[in-house]
């Protein structure tokens, strides 16, 4: 299985710091009109932060739920398939940060909206699948966050998480697969960001 590889960099903290190299003096004299004002220059110089989180997430190229049948009866028929999310690097997470992955559908815009796969050639054809966390319940019943829903918060490197995506063939019952067969994808959005652990 291929994997793309996320480098995400925590937004730079930025340290002000007043130049002083030298000090020019000029005085005022109100005895003189021309020398009763005069300029003071400020400067400062912004640095990047060198001690800023640094990560690197690496998510699946690809993944490929098989040939799945239409159920002959009507019911609860799931196909699983593994999906594992690693975080490879983690330098200089402050202390109590960590990294959180967020994923959801491409076509998602709000919580109530599925995971979905769609028909390459009949766009009304679709079906609805679910991302499992550990507990084998749906991510979707955990809080909807402005990029996704969590699928894991990593706080070192050498970590990783797998869930699973189910597909209920139930949605094939008693379909025309003369319409309803053939090749079916779908996108995942994954999102990463530097978080208070203890604030989840």
């Amino acid at each position: 299985m291929k994997k793309k590889v996320v480098a995400g960099f925590m937004a730079a903290t930025m340290m002000v710091s007043v130049m002083s190299t030298g000090v020019f003096a000029k005085d005022l004299d109100p005895s003189s009109e021309t020398q009763r004002t005069g300029d003071t220059t400020v400067t400062a110089t912004v640095e990047e932060n060198l001690n800023k989180a640094d990560y690197i997430i690496s998510i699946p190229e690809t993944v490929d739920f098989g040939k799945i049948q239409q159920p002959e009866t009507e019911g609860n028929a799931y196909s699983y398939k593994d999906i594992t999310v690693s975080c490879i690097k983690a330098d200089n997470l402050g202390a109590g940060n960590g990294i959180a992955v967020l994923v959801k559908d491409a076509t998602a815009a709000e919580s109530s909206d599925p995971f979905l796969l769609t028909h390459n050639t009949h766009s009304d054809c679709a079906l609805t699948y679910e991302i499992m966390n550990n507990n084998d319940e749906s991510i979707q019943n955990g809080t909807w966050y402005a990029n996704g829903f969590l699928f894991n918060l990593f706080t070192g490197a050498d970590q990783s998480a797998t869930d699973k995506l189910r597909l209920n063939r139930n949605q094939l019952y008693n379909k025309d697969l003369s319409v309803w067969g053939g090749q079916y994808t779908g996108t995942l959005n994954f999102y990463t960001k530097i978080v208070d652990v203890h604030a989840q």
